[in-house]
């Protein structure tokens, strides 16, 4: 009996190690929060999309998320972290969400927002304007690919949809849009989100050819 105690010991040691030390972690950063993206993106104003939630392991599973990280002033970028299953399933409704933003002044929001909102009432980049007995916002020229880069397809926020939206931000609660256009199951984010072949969002891979993917993009 002992002998199997050992063995089982032994064989999830072995199981620990061997991911830790894989050729698919190695370079991949580990975050527990979403907090912890700050240690990644140096840059700003900017915002972390979450777009995909992945595992990889039968018996010892590991967690890998993909964000797209848009910028104002340069081209969005793509990177996967690894994280922790607790953080992995409690954001799992929140794909196609800012988990991350960052200000000018650097201060720094967790709480789960619409891409973009980052980038509202602020007259740097945009400013409203009056349609149909309601104002809307629309980017300046110069950034007028932000939209593309947040996935927002023909949608236009409104100022009732920004005012909500930092109601909630203040209050530290998930703000999904106005009729829950955004979030794993918003009408926005199944249209305009980028999908697998097999349309999912959350899947388990085989992760060797999605990193050397990422190795290919980011450092050739």
């Amino acid at each position: 009996m002992n002998n199997i105690i050992i063995y089982i010991l032994l064989l999830v040691s072995y199981l620990s190690l061997n991911r830790a030390i894989a050729p698919d972690n190695l370079g991949l950063e580990y975050i527990r929060t979403s907090k912890d993206l700050e240690k990644i993106i140096k840059h700003y104003p900017a915002t972390a999309i979450l777009e995909r939630i992945m595992t990889k392991g039968y018996i010892i599973k590991t967690y890998y998320q993909k964000y797209k990280i848009v910028y104002a002033h340069r081209s969005p970028r793509e990177i996967i972290v690894r994280t922790r299953r607790r953080f992995a399933a409690s954001s799992k409704k929140y794909v196609g969400m800012s988990l991350f933003n960052i200000d000018e002044q650097q201060n720094i929001s967790t709480t789960p927002m619409p891409p973009g909102t980052i980038f509202l009432d602020n007259e740097k980049f945009g400013q409203w304007y009056f349609k149909s007995s309601e104002y809307f916002w629309k980017f300046y020229r110069s950034y007028k690919r932000l939209p593309i880069f947040l996935g927002w397809g023909s949608f236009r926020p409104s100022k009732q949809f920004y005012e909500n939206s930092q109601i909630n931000k203040k209050e530290k609660k998930a703000f999904l849009g106005l009729e829950n256009e955004f979030g794993a199951k918003g009408e926005i984010t199944l249209q305009f989100l980028p999908r697998s072949k097999n349309n999912e969002i959350f899947k388990s891979i085989k992760f060797g050819n999605l990193f050397k993917k990422y190795l290919k993009t980011n450092y050739n």
